[in-house]
């Protein structure tokens, strides 16, 4: 049988800047999937939003997440940790093709990337860090030391 892989579309990457890590809890790979989908069909219109009057559609998709997990039993910390970590996955994807130490579980196809189920599951606990310019991204030696255990 073979394993699940799960599609992100390619997205520019940021450029690497200094980091600070921030306190933020992991969740259910199976929640993350189902939040990366969700983002997703938000981003590329497969999932029509009728508040979307061409504000930023990054932010309508965070809402929406938030939207489809509330009342579900999320503490408010899972559910900011949820969205942060999959607004961050698309630049994660990005950046992990060229690591040797994760590259493994990342393939380029089409648009987009596949990844493993291990990369996922590393991906629903790896450490988050705030970057200087304000952004927020994983941390790749976190990923990194997930993915090798």
């Amino acid at each position: 049988m073979t394993e699940p892989r799960w599609t992100m579309p390619q997205i520019q990457a940021q450029t690497d800047l200094p980091l600070r890590a921030i306190d933020i809890v992991a969740v259910d790979p199976a929640l993350l999937n189902f939040g990366i989908d969700v983002f997703q069909a938000v981003m590329n219109g497969a999932l029509p939003v009728s508040e979307y009057d061409g504000e930023d559609l990054a932010c309508v998709g965070m809402n929406v997440i938030a939207r489809q997990v509330g009342g579900h039993g999320l503490s408010v910390e899972e559910e900011a940790s949820l969205v942060l970590r999959v607004v961050a996955f698309g630049e994660l994807v990005t950046r992990a093709g060229s690591d040797s130490r994760i590259a493994a579980h990342v393939d380029a196809v089409g648009g987009g990337y596949q990844v493993t189920p291990a990369f996922l599951q590393a991906a629903a606990g790896a450490d988050i860090v705030r970057r200087v310019d304000g952004g927020f991204g994983y941390d790749l030696d976190s990923m990194a030391a997930r993915l090798m255990h």
